[in-house]
């Protein structure tokens, strides 16, 4: 197999995983505007971190050949390759398309992600600061504070 066909292959192997990868970062949208569980996320991520990592290792390769045939590395080389050896065009073009939609996917969950956090910091917030400055609506041991003396919880403790 010549250098020529190794990165076309490599090249292809790229396109396949940035395809999964765009699914993983599907499901976890689905996860965090839906009901999902933390576990769900959780083996989401386990997912989507093992797939990004094959992609490092790839994106290794790809620069090692296009070092070998003598072009630089990254995207500058890998646009010189398939300007220079055309059969590398199609295959570059879908990658260069797909790298794009995984990545605004990926922004799209970030801003999912920054408002569960900001949502939650908020309500610990405000949890905190209930009994600032009056009664506390609960008690360290999660009972109601500002019940009235004499007054019957509605819940047997």
């Amino acid at each position: 197999m010549s250098l020529v066909e190794s990165l076309q292959t490599c090249m292809k192997q790229e396109d396949v995983l940035i395809t999964e990868f765009s699914a993983i970062l599907e499901e976890e949208t689905e996860v965090l505007v839906g009901q999902g569980s933390v576990e769900a996320l959780h083996e989401i991520t386990e997912r989507k971190r093992g797939v990004a990592q094959q992609l490092v290792d790839l994106s290794q390769t790809r620069d090692n050949l296009l070092a070998e045939i003598g072009l630089p590395a990254g995207h500058a080389g890998t646009e010189q390759a398939s300007v220079q050896y055309p059969q590398l065009s199609g295959v570059w073009q879908a990658l260069l398309s797909k790298s794009a939609s995984a990545n605004e996917i990926n922004m799209r969950n970030g801003a999912l992600i920054d408002v569960h956090l900001r949502y939650t910091q908020q309500s610990l917030d405000a949890l905190r600061n209930v009994g600032v400055g009056s009664a506390s609506t609960y008690t360290a041991r999660g009972r109601g504070a500002s019940a009235a003396p004499g007054r019957k919880p509605i819940v047997a403790g």
